[in-house]
């Protein structure tokens, strides 16, 4: 496939999947400042993607793919995602859990650092591209990954239609429905994690992107309707979102240099975050979606 294409259609997917990610854990904790990067998911897809990229290293299997890491991980991080929707489905309070979830990413931020100090101290090869995400090195199986991700996530949102739908209205109707909130938490957390690990080990960190793109998708696009104008329509100008500022980094680069796309969402993401708490902070509502 012509790498451009290629190109095209990856950040497309990573876009629309982060955008699935952050309004499924949005909706799911009822939070509006939770998020992949908040709570701690995209530090523990790092850390993984380290760990495993050290054994290989320190065993001489210097040639694995990302096939591999995803084949392995994924298992791992759908059993994250069951764990994480028994500890924190329900809940109401979440500001000391994203706390905690900031902190932990500042914690890899700094383990990252240390590691590339010391890989590059012993001349051994590292990842140092993972901390903020680009597509320059797209491949045709990363591509593949990805829809089957999104098939996944389709599939689910499919099975579960109905109890999403209850449940987006509100606590109180959820429960009057005797909504069998345990399993739709654990699909929730489940597509998060999922969905988090495959575009991190890809393409590296968009650190609070699934964190604006929901916001985005509720207030200014689609808005009337509803759910699906969230999770599938706001998902997909998202995506092309994401694209679009990707094919200004290729076609635009400094000097010859590509700016990593993960950098520029990156830096837009935190200025949101900054004036989403500003906003909740004024309105005496923090955390509240």
């Amino acid at each position: 496939m012509d790498y451009l294409v290629l190109r095209i259609l990856c950040s497309f997917l990573a876009g629309f999947i982060l955008s699935q990610t952050g309004s499924f854990i949005q909706m799911g904790t009822r939070n509006i400042l939770a998020s992949p990067s908040t709570l701690g998911f995209d530090g523990l897809a790092i850390l993984w993607f380290l760990i495993f990229h050290s054994l290989t290293v320190f065993l001489g299997w210097e040639g694995y793919s990302i096939s591999t890491l995803l084949f392995i991980g994924l298992p791992l991080f759908t059993i994250l995602g069951v764990s994480f929707s028994r500890m924190l489905g329900g809940k109401e309070k979440f500001e000391r859990i994203i706390l905690l979830g900031l902190t932990f990413n500042l914690l890899v931020g700094a383990v990252f650092s240390l590691w590339q100090f010391l890989f590059l101290a012993f001349n051994l090869p590292f990842p140092m591209e993972l901390w903020f995400g680009h597509f320059r090195f797209v491949e045709t199986e990363g591509l593949v990954a990805l829809v089957l991700v999104e098939t996944l996530i389709l599939l689910g949102l499919l099975k579960w239609k109905s109890e999403l739908l209850l449940f987006s209205l509100g606590p109180g109707i959820a429960k009057n429905w005797n909504l069998n909130e345990k399993s739709l938490y654990r699909f929730l957390f489940v597509a998060v994690a999922i969905g988090t690990l495959t575009v991190v080990s890809l393409f590296g960190a968009f650190s609070f992107l699934a964190l604006i793109f929901p916001v985005i998708s509720r207030k200014l696009w689609f808005k009337s309707q509803g759910l699906k104008g969230e999770i599938i329509f706001g998902a997909i100008i998202n995506g092309v979102t994401l694209m679009l500022i990707d094919l200004l980094c290729y076609f635009f680069p400094i000097l010859g240099a590509e700016i990593p796309v993960g950098l520029i969402v990156t830096g837009v993401g935190a200025v949101s975050l900054i004036l989403l708490l500003w906003q909740s902070q004024a309105n005496g509502n923090i955390g509240k979606s």
